[in-house]
């Protein structure tokens, strides 16, 4: 019986320690990896935190256990190149630039046997493809650029401020047209939500092997068999809002939705707004303040908003035990895990009708057949939809087939116990069988089984498809310029 040989998994992750959803993603990668046991890990950080500080943290934050005998980290010097703080100026470019750079020191460093990107730095794949020839996973949170972006821009050349978004329109268009070359050098495509499946999907035309894995939530975790047979509603009348205090949150449309909600409903029956959140610095404290001042401007009763900063974790769970609808209203948010842990928690979830909470989660569930459906009704929903003027890409019309949050309030406001217990049931159940742990672990091992069967390529392909890249670009950017 011969010995396997021993391969290198190299994960790509400058933020490895940082303790967020994509780490998540990141490190249960790792521990599904390490189930292959002819495969090592090393993980390409720039953390300067020690190993066992970095294991520790892993273990606070994911519970996962790693075995610290098959994983190693390699130290970049180099993080600061990929730091948006560096690049005040075409900062996309700048980014890119650095990240070529940082992937070329993690090499010299150490040549990995396969290469999975879990951050997403992409314009570093023509290099790996070319100094290592190894195959080439991407695990794609979101699209660096997109049409979206492209799309907001109103380029004109009859005023200073349109000129400066021609200018714009003119650099982001030629980034997009690179970008959408870096796509040929990339074998596995995972990305997490439908959203970015359909833009990596348009921009990467040329790659047809980009599948949805959706990132662990540990769904079962918050599940059990008692609350999939649960037949009465004993929760809070409270609404919780659980994201960090940013503009993009948009916090400021929930307060004054609300306000306009409390105009028509009576206090005694009108569900109390909870915001939670954490705050990282100054500018989010002065944001916090401006949040309370506009509340108090609306006449928003003291009794009816409250404001929870950097909650320890326990005081969040224990408002998700007790609520009844969990909020989310940020535009285009490309997955949305609080919104699936809103639905674990047996929360009703009041969403903007855009990206993952739209497309993924919040998804008509038939409970007979125990699978999601297409036909959206009252005995198949699993929530609430909105959308808001100021949507970037509010059409007219829309307020017709989605209300406003006032009004999806008063919807839920008006649920029958009996329809709420309904609700919940079904997104307990879809949000169990699509967002698991279990189901993110079979999927992931798959991938890391296929991957172990592919060759490393001709170091001549890679430089035949630099070539060709090149041209490409060329090509590109004279299209786009005529």
């Amino acid at each position: 019986m011969t010995t396997r040989q021993i391969k290198t998994y190299g994960f790509f992750h400058p933020y490895c320690n940082a303790g967020g959803g994509g780490e998540r993603v990141l490190w249960q990668a790792v521990e599904n990896t390490l189930k292959l046991p002819h495969i090592r890990v090393a993980v390409y950080t720039g953390d300067t935190d020690s190993d066992d500080a970095i294991f520790a943290n892993v273990f606070k934050r994911f519970n996962i256990d790693l075995d610290k005998q098959r994983v190693d980290f390699i130290r970049l010097k180099y993080r600061w190149l990929v730091d948006p703080k560096t690049w005040p100026f075409l900062t996309l470019l700048g980014q890119a630039i650095g990240s070529m750079v940082l992937a070329m020191e993690a090499m010299l460093q150490l040549r990995a046997d396969v290469w999975l990107d879990t951050m997403g730095y992409p314009f570093s794949y023509p290099l790996v493809w070319l100094w290592l020839g190894a195959p080439i996973v991407a695990y794609v949170h979101f699209p660096v650029i997109s049409d979206d972006m492209l799309g907001k821009l109103q380029p004109s050349v009859t005023s200073v401020s349109g000129i400066k978004q021609l200018v714009k329109f003119i650099y982001w268009s030629l980034f997009m047209n690179v970008y959408r070359l870096v796509g040929l050098f990339v074998d596995v495509v995972l990305t997490n939500s439908s959203w970015t499946q359909n833009h990596i999907r348009d921009i990467w035309i040329l790659n047809n092997n980009v599948s949805i894995l959706y990132p662990p939530c540990s769904t079962e975790k918050f599940i059990t068999e008692k609350d999939l047979t649960e037949t009465t509603w004993t929760r809070d009348n409270t609404i919780v809002s659980l994201s960090q205090f940013r503009p993009e949150k948009r916090h400021d449309l929930i307060i004054e939705q609300y306000a306009e909600f409390l105009k028509t409903a009576t206090l005694k029956s009108a569900p109390k707004l909870i915001l939670i959140g954490s705050i990282r610095d100054t500018a989010d404290e002065e944001y916090v303040a401006f949040l309370k001042q506009k509340a108090t401007k609306l006449n928003i009763p003291e009794t009816h908003i409250e404001f929870i900063l950097d909650a320890k974790y326990q005081d969040m769970l224990a408002h998700l035990r007790r609520a009844s609808f969990g909020l989310n209203a940020m535009w285009n948010e490309h997955f949305g895990i609080a919104v699936v842990e809103y639905v674990a928690s047996g929360l009703i979830p009041l969403v903007h009708a855009s990206a993952g909470p739209l497309l993924d989660i919040v998804v008509p569930w038939n409970s007979d057949l125990k699978k999601e459906t297409s036909e959206w009704s009252i005995e198949t929903r699993t929530g609430f939809y909105f959308k808001d003027v100021s949507d970037p890409d509010y059409k007219e019309g829309d307020n017709s087939k989605f209300p406003s949050l006032a009004e999806v309030f008063v919807q839920a406001s008006n649920l029958t116990d009996e329809e709420k217990v309904s609700i919940t049931k079904r997104g307990k159940e879809c949000v169990l069988a699509k967002f698991s742990d279990e189901k993110f672990d079979t999927s992931f091992i798959n991938v890391v089984k296929s991957v172990d069967t592919l060759k490393a390529k001709d170091k001549r392909l890679g430089i035949l498809a630099g070539a060709m890249a090149i041209v490409g670009i060329f090509l590109k950017v004279g299209k786009t310029l005529v």
